[in-house]
């Protein structure tokens, strides 16, 4: 396929690169999977993940588990996270308050200890290379621990949490960590939404979602995971086209704050075990965003997926790179957390291929 033209000036863009949205499962450990970036995937990636493994594979799933442990919280709903009604939910104790220290959120521990590894290991994170950090968005963090009806009271005290995870993990590594913060809940609002309600309810989603990166350090670098969800590697929705993509983008990108860098999108095109679709027609409302999106950030799109055939792959991503006008960098949907060790090999060698195609 030949390279679409830059936007801006009509020449040859420069190679993509390939996205982990953030959980490797074939990898035991930070450090393992760290080397293998530094070593296998040199010059192929543009930001360096932890894998987020062990029980992070979950991704907000031991969070909320531990809420607990907490005196002040009370279990109104027990599950074994198999699928989406059937998870932990929590609630305020009768005259106690729920604060931000009761939320053991544990991203600026382990932030620094993945600095540490890759300062070790001879191959420090840099403003050029930085550590990607995963941050859940306060709203799902709050509807996923507490259930929809108490996001507006929860909400406030996640977001002061995270502000305290962020605040703690740019002390320790400055411009060398970017920050994706991960929106299901936002995205899933927004297609949800009646179609002529849907540019109100992205606008609004945006205004909420972004009061983190807001209150985030001046500097501070952000990127974001727009997601369908992936639990028991099933989506919470399906998408019927890339409207409500492209709707919540445009929407996020007017309401981002000022002295905040937002570096890439990642768009997702699939949800769960399902492959994205090989017909254009859905993704025709990406030409939308053509003049909406700065060049600067940087667009990535969730089309990898190794339950698909591979010339089906390529097609995929030449009709969202005609429709975008834009090279972009390649990801799978969401992260690999919910596939076994094997998937998530075939899934990053889909990934791969696509970066030359």
């Amino acid at each position: 396929m030949e390279a679409p033209p830059n936007a801006a000036d009509g020449s040859v863009p420069p190679p993509r690169r390939m996205h982990l949205v953030g959980t490797l499962p074939q990898f035991p450990t930070a450090a393992d999977a760290l080397t293998w970036q530094v070593d296998e995937l040199a010059g192929r990636v543009r930001r360096l993940t932890g894998g987020e493994t062990g029980d992070r594979l979950r991704w907000i799933v031991p969070v909320v588990q531990r809420l607990a442990h907490r005196p002040e919280l009370r279990r109104t709903r027990s599950g074994d996270w198999s699928g989406y009604d059937d998870v932990d939910r929590f609630a305020r104790r009768r005259g106690r308050r729920l604060l931000p220290e009761h939320l053991d959120l544990r991203i600026a521990e382990h932030a620094e200890e993945e600095l540490r590894v890759l300062q070790d290991s001879q191959h420090p994170a840099t403003p050029a290379l930085p550590l990607q950090v995963g941050l859940p968005g306060h709203l799902d963090l709050a509807w996923f621990s507490f259930g929809p009806a108490a996001v507006p009271r929860a909400a406030p005290v996640v977001r002061r949490a995270l502000g305290g995870e962020i605040a703690r993990t740019v002390a320790a590594g400055g411009r060398s960590v970017v920050f994706q913060l991960e929106l299901p809940a936002e995205l899933v609002a927004v297609a949800a939404a009646p179609g002529p309600l849907r540019p109100a309810a992205a606008r609004l989603v945006a205004r909420l979602a972004v009061r983190p990166v807001a209150e985030a350090p001046a500097g501070t670098r952000f990127g974001v995971h727009l997601c369908l969800g992936d639990l028991g590697h099933r989506a919470l929705r399906q998408l019927p086209d890339a409207g409500p993509l492209v709707q919540l983008t445009a929407a996020l990108v007017r309401a981002w704050p000022a002295g905040r860098t937002l570096e890439f999108v990642h768009l997702p095109f699939s949800g769960g075990d399902r492959t994205p679709p090989a017909d254009p027609a859905p993704y025709a409302p990406l030409r939308t965003l053509r003049g909406v999106l700065p060049e600067q950030v940087q667009l990535i799109a969730g089309v990898a997926h190794e339950g698909q055939a591979a010339e089906d792959q390529v097609r995929v991503l030449a009709l969202v790179e005609e429709a975008l006008g834009r090279r972009v960098d390649v990801a799978t949907a969401c992260g690999l957390g919910r596939r076994s060790p094997a998937a998530a090999d075939a899934a990053v060698r889909a990934t791969l291929r696509l970066l030359d195609a």
